[in-house]
């Protein structure tokens, strides 16, 4: 059975230009298992196309998506990407779909532009062998995944630029760009930057103007030839951050809790433990354990 596009128009006006005719490929089940699905489906509805581009990336790369998942991932991808104009990565999208739902059609209630062009991307797709599709049917191994090995700062300095370092285990040589997306606090759209491959690690630089209290926060996203997400250290729902002090704030030593940690410490008696704060290598609050000898 041929499955369909969504329309890329939002489903209330789909369906008052098409009477309802509009088909929604994504089982609740699967959107649920990944709620980053659903969420990328929304802002794509509202028309709110790069935060929804940025959602979808994240739930591609996502554990635990199942066939389903990610042919509605893809499914939205390439409808997000063409209405960005990116029409590279929105064919890219495409063919993953029809390497697992060859006989996916685009309906006729979408524009003519649209219709034509996912016409004409599987029919490049046809014409190359139907790429993907063995793999599929076969169950022939997938690619090695790819891991991004990166240590996130534990703070930052106002106004100074923050440069990152990452490095990969890409077995399969997959990757083909590395990009850093990253805001300043935790409200506004990221914006991405290209790294720079320099002997085998991947450097990108934060400027200045977008480092402010309390925080930065940003996560990398490898990219296959077709411009597609394959893995990610962080993603847009759950940043790596690095903490922003206000001038004069300083470090852990000039906080009033932790020298009420100690002075409680003090007056228990001899040997005591207390719990301080610490940065994990995404940035994140953790215990540690604080030891204080009294004599």
């Amino acid at each position: 059975m041929s499955r369909v596009f969504a329309s890329p128009l939002p489903r209330l006006v789909a369906a008052l230009l098409v009477g309802a005719a509009l088909l929604t490929p994504a089982p609740g089940l699967a959107q649920r298992n990944n709620p980053l699905i659903e969420q990328g489906q929304e802002l794509y509805d509202e028309l709110r196309y790069e935060e929804a581009l940025q959602v979808l990336s994240a739930a591609l790369v996502r554990a635990g998506n199942t066939e389903e998942d990610r042919a509605t991932i893809y499914r939205y991808l390439a409808l997000t990407y063409l209405a960005l104009g990116r029409q590279e990565e929105s064919e890219g999208a495409y063919r993953s779909l029809l390497a697992l739902e060859p006989e996916t059609t685009p309906p006729a209630n979408i524009s003519p532009r649209f219709r034509e062009f996912f016409q004409e991307a599987t029919e490049r797709w046809e014409a190359d062998g139907r790429p993907g599709v063995a793999t599929q049917q076969t169950g022939e191994a997938r690619p090695a995944p790819v891991n991004i090995v990166h240590v996130s700062p534990p703070q930052a300095d106002p106004e100074e630029s923050v440069e990152l370092r990452a490095s990969l285990e890409d077995p399969d040589d997959r990757v083909a760009n590395l990009v850093l997306a990253y805001r300043q606090g935790t409200n506004d759209v990221f914006r991405r930057l290209d790294t720079e491959n320099v002997d085998g690690e991947y450097i990108a630089t934060i400027p200045g103007d977008d480092v402010a209290p309390p925080l930065v926060e940003y996560y990398f996203e490898a990219l296959d030839d077709a411009g597609l997400p394959v893995a990610s250290r962080g993603d847009v729902a759950a940043p790596l951050r690095i903490a922003v002090e206000a001038p004069g704030e300083g470090g852990v030593l000039t906080k009033w809790w932790f020298w009420t940690i100690v002075g409680a410490v003090v007056v228990a008696g001899a040997v005591t433990t207390g719990v301080v704060l610490s940065r994990d290598d995404g940035g994140m609050p953790s215990q540690g354990t604080l030891i204080v000898n009294v004599r």
